[in-house]
């Protein structure tokens, strides 16, 4: 027989770890989005034309992809160093925003007064000063994410974010009635303000603080020029990434026209929020692994063990049912967009190895590797496309993923086997016992 204290130690051996617990909070965030999103754009399009369905699809697209590049790489560095930052941590997080702003501002108006929107944004001055507002509160939106995964807090993001999509999708059919041509966009960033101004309070109101009190910082944060190369590298690779989704956009809407983009757009928000699912994980994994180096095998195990758990379902229900999911938003759209559906799935997998290995990188302090992997992927992904649409249309794009997304699987298979092999598990600071077991 056991003694008494046996049972409650295998209780608490059984509880989800951290990483488990903000993983799924990530992925629940990601995935209820994801499911508000499609019903989203199912009504959106059942109550907007084709044609404004692209185009606003387009402004959101571009809108995002200035806030991302207003970011500056702190989404990241915020998930690499907050968990050490300490009693630095309030003036980390103030100048990173005030930064962020200013570059969402000065791009926002360099992009309206350049003339890169003029093929999908209203030609009135103030639908144009809110694409430009749109894309300062997108930025501070997608930066306090990764300010409460830092913070071991992410347990509020689903909260967040499902809350603001539910409150877009009650607004859709309002604001179409109101514009039948950009509707879709002032529904979709309506409840952005009232977002920021409560995780805003919660954050410098309590997190940041308790956390501050807390002082757990077991590594110093990065000089000042370390910072600079680590952000310049992450920056190098989010232009690349982030620029790409924009750029195809407008490459299907100036060779195969708006309705082609809308067949387009529908398959890749699919992929896209399962895609995201598989970088929760990675996320969750590098906060964890940040606080607690002495268990890196335990936390990598882990990881391995959600993406299989995550990508296995996903990858055999979206193949055999894509038409089905498709038909959701429309006849056409399952017969336009399935093939390119059951591509992009296909090369998920594939993603998932490098992403795996990203962590690492950021763990190590080795970002410019990556910046090199994606500078040759996308280099490859745009050759592809291009040479491939004239002939098999958005397909092509379909084509491209799994050729790029293939190559990067096979490039980082051994290197994350190699490094995954040199992760141990040792006692925490100060503790004397046992190895930590793994999980």
């Amino acid at each position: 027989m056991t003694n008494g204290s046996e049972p409650k130690e295998s209780r608490k051996r059984r509880r989800p770890g951290r990483l488990v617990r903000n993983a799924v909070a990530l992925m629940i965030s990601a995935g209820g989005t994801s499911v508000i999103g499609v019903i989203f754009w199912g009504v959106a399009t059942h109550l907007a034309p084709d044609a404004s369905i692209g185009r606003d699809s387009a402004e959101i697209v571009a809108m995002s992809l200035l806030a991302n590049l207003a970011q500056l790489s702190f989404g990241s560095i915020f998930e690499r160093f907050l968990p050490v930052a300490g009693t630095q941590t309030r003036d980390f997080v103030k100048r990173a925003y005030l930064m962020c702003v200013s570059v969402g501002l000065v791009i926002g108006i360099a992009y309206v007064l350049l003339g890169f929107g003029n093929s999908f944004l209203p030609h009135e001055i103030w639908w144009r000063i809110l694409f430009i507002a749109a894309v300062v509160l997108w930025t501070i939106f997608v930066l306090q994410d990764s300010v409460l995964v830092g913070l071991r807090a992410s347990k509020w993001v689903p909260v967040e974010n499902i809350l603001f999509a539910l409150v877009k999708l009650a607004l859709l059919p309002v604001c179409i009635a109101v514009s039948a041509t950009q509707g879709v966009f002032v529904a979709w960033m309506a409840p952005v303000v009232l977002a920021i101004v409560f995780i805003t309070w919660y954050l410098f109101g309590k997190r940041i603080p308790d956390h501050e009190a807390s002082s757990s910082a077991n590594e110093k944060l990065p000089a000042t020029r370390e910072l600079i190369l680590l952000a310049g590298a992450q920056y190098a690779t989010l232009l690349l990434t982030v620029w790409s989704p924009s750029i195809v956009t407008l490459i299907v809407i100036q060779r195969l026209g708006a309705v082609a983009n809308a067949h387009y757009y529908v398959p890749t928000l699919i992929t896209s929020s399962l895609a995201v699912l598989v970088y929760s994980i990675s996320r969750s994994f590098l906060v964890e692994a940040t606080h607690e180096p002495y268990a890196l095998r335990r936390h990598a195990n882990s990881t391995i063990r959600a993406l299989l758990f995550l990508l296995a379902p996903c990858l055999v229900f979206g193949e055999i049912f894509a038409p089905e999911f498709l038909r959701i938003f429309g006849a056409s759209y399952a017969q336009h967009g399935t093939t390119l559906l059951r591509m992009l799935l296909l090369s998920l997998p594939l993603s998932a190895v490098s992403i795996f290995y990203t962590a690492f990188a950021w763990l190590d302090k080795r970002v410019w590797w990556m910046a090199i992997r994606d500078v040759i992927s996308v280099t490859i992904y745009f050759t592809a496309i291009l040479t491939l649409i004239g002939h098999f249309g958005i397909e092509a794009i379909g084509i491209a993923s799994l050729i790029s997304s293939g190559l990067q699987g096979i490039f980082f298979l051994l290197p994350s086997i190699r490094r995954y092999r040199l992760t141990t598990n040792s006692s925490p600071p100060g503790d004397s016992g046992s190895l930590v077991a793994e999980t």
